[in-house]
């Protein structure tokens, strides 16, 4: 792992175990709730594994992710690649949180990969889209990222879902993270299962990591 990175990571994992076991105490609005170190693992195995190159990610909180895929970027090749977009976008309505975000990017040296965008997540993918349904030169079938994570809003997933889909290419990954936990997640999160698991153009299945995480595969185009 890059070192710089490595040790932003070990700082914020110290934090969210204090958060978690309530030795810390913030905020609602403050906390991290981040992921949890061996699901950050696991994604950056399976980023560097489908060698991905673009990624998405819904809720960027202080960015403990978010460091986790631009480890898989410099892996994958992507901190020399000469692209006209960084490979990392990640959204974000808290702007205190994009701003510790933006410090810990900034200590790991990762700036340059991630392109950090404020503000409600359904208005940002509407723009998303609409700029992806106007370049032409890109083949739909291939889409605009190879990853995205949704760690956010849970009111609203399903229609978070169906805006990227079609930006996702086929054989993309779609993750989600609180499955699992909190508990009081548990309906709207069974619901949300069920919606994406329905769709023929998808195969979805949850993987107990962490706070369990739903990994849902696009097989064809929209």
């Amino acid at each position: 792992m890059n070192k710089n990175i490595n040790s932003v990571l070990a700082r914020l994992g110290a934090q969210s175990k204090r958060e978690r076991s309530g030795d810390l105490k913030v905020l609602p609005q403050d906390e991290m709730l981040a992921i949890t170190p061996d699901t950050g693992m696991f994604f950056k195995i399976m980023l560097t594994a489908m060698h991905a190159q673009r990624i998405l990610e819904i809720g960027t909180s202080v960015g403990y992710s978010t460091l986790w895929f631009a480890d898989a970027m410099i892996q994958n090749g992507m901190a020399n690649a000469e692209v006209t977009k960084k490979p990392i976008t990640t959204v974000d309505i808290n702007h205190s949180k994009i701003e510790k975000a933006t410090k810990n990017f900034d200590e790991a040296d990762v700036r340059g990969l991630i392109d950090v965008l404020e503000g409600n997540a359904i208005d940002i993918l509407h723009e998303l889209l609409k700029n992806f349904e106007g370049q032409n030169h890109i083949k739909k079938t291939d889409g605009l990222f190879d990853f995205v994570f949704f760690d956010a809003d849970k009111d609203h997933l399903r229609e978070c879902f169906d805006l990227v889909l079609p930006m996702l290419r086929i054989g993309g990954i779609i993750a989600t993270d609180n499955m699992l936990y909190p508990e009081a997640y548990r309906p709207i999160m069974s619901e949300y299962a069920t919606y994406v698991r329905n769709r023929p153009s998808v195969v979805s299945v949850l993987v107990p990591i962490g706070n369990g995480e739903e990994i849902s595969t696009k097989l064809a185009s929209n």
